[in-house]
């Protein structure tokens, strides 16, 4: 035997060997990710009961095992005939598929999806049938006999209730007396509501006067309160108007010429000071024991003299002509005429 043959040998024995441990692997993935059982919460159940089919596009693979109630809803159990793979995806319909009404539940398998463990919760789908739709229709055929029921005890009534009719009589005749006493009581009222409104409107009359008046007041307490307003806004004017020409007279005086001559100027000052003087000599020259004065030379000054002095009636110049005045002749002329 060749050394080649042997090489071809030992190599197609390690690919038959690595093809039975491929084969035998994958048989034991396979047998660990399959199950027996399926759990499926339904919000409602129908018909569906334990031994009713299990199908997977139509060919039955099992059957419905035990099913238990959790209040608002129902767990089923299902019993595979032969493991089968439950992947993340797989559909649970819970349907009818006969005239009588009997349910089984359909499974649509997912391929793609993860593999779920056997005690995963998976949720189903309920699809209402011919037998509940005979049972919506008895529902609604109860509740029309109880609408039926309630329209004829309306219009009928019973031995404890009375007819619509009846009620409505009543309650018109309750009501036209509640009218009545209405109109009695309005009738009694109106001379009390009229009084009330002719008091209302008085008193309305009255506001509105002595409104008026406090208008009237206020508006001539404002016009003299605004004429004594004026008045003192003109003197206030006048005041400062005064003031005005007082500082201005004040101005024009110390920005006078001839009064800053008069402050500065020594003139007047010693004008003074030479009356004084003089005042001082007078004075000086006047002879207090007889009453004399003196000029600058020393001679005798005479303040007063007696000749051609009249004291006491009027003077001769005076007499001589108040006569001629009066056209007499003056006294000693009459004889010389005679003569």
């Amino acid at each position: 035997m060749n050394k080649s043959d042997r090489v071809i040998g030992y190599i197609s024995l390690l690919a038959l060997i690595a093809l039975f441990a491929g084969i035998a692997y994958g048989m034991f993935e396979a047998h660990e990710h399959v199950t027996y059982k399926a759990y499926v919460d339904f919000d409602e159940l129908g018909s569906l009961q334990p031994e009713d089919p299990v199908v997977i596009r139509g060919y039955n693979v099992g059957t419905i095992g035990k099913v238990t109630w959790l209040g608002d809803r129902a767990r089923v159990e299902i019993k595979f005939d032969e493991p089968r793979t439950i992947r993340e995806g797989t559909q649970f319909n819970n349907v009818n598929y006969a005239i009588m009404g009997q349910r089984r539940l359909e499974i649509v398998p997912n391929k793609h999806g993860k593999v779920l463990p056997q005690d995963f919760i998976h949720q189903g789908t309920f699809e209402p049938g011919i037998a509940e739709a005979l049972r919506y229709m008895e529902d609604v055929n109860a509740q029309i006999t109880r609408v039926r029921e309630v329209i004829m005890l309306i219009a009928n009534g019973d031995s404890t209730h009375q007819s619509a009719q009846e009620l409505y009589e009543n309650v018109m005749g309750t009501i036209e007396g509640i009218l009545e006493n209405a109109d009695k009581t309005i009738d009694k009222l109106n001379p009390a509501i009229n009084g009330l409104v002719k008091q209302i409107n008085e008193a309305g009359n009255t506001v509105a006067t002595m409104a008026d008046q406090v208008d009237t007041t206020v508006k001539t307490t404002t016009d003299a309160l605004n004429a004594k307003i004026g008045e003192a806004e003109n003197v206030i004017k006048s005041i400062a108007e005064g003031t005005e020409k007082a500082e201005k007279m004040i101005t024009d005086i110390e920005n006078s010429p001839a009064m800053n001559k008069l402050m500065n100027s020594t003139e007047i000052v010693d004008k003074v000071a030479d009356l004084t003087k003089k005042m001082n000599e007078l004075i000086a020259a006047i002879d207090t024991k007889g009453i004399k004065m003196y000029d600058d030379q020393g001679k005798e000054v005479k303040l007063f003299t007696w000749k051609n002095t009249n004291l006491i009636g009027k003077t001769a110049r005076e007499k001589a002509k108040l006569r001629a005045e009066k056209g007499e002749a003056l006294p000693g002329s009459e004889e010389v005429e005679g003569e």
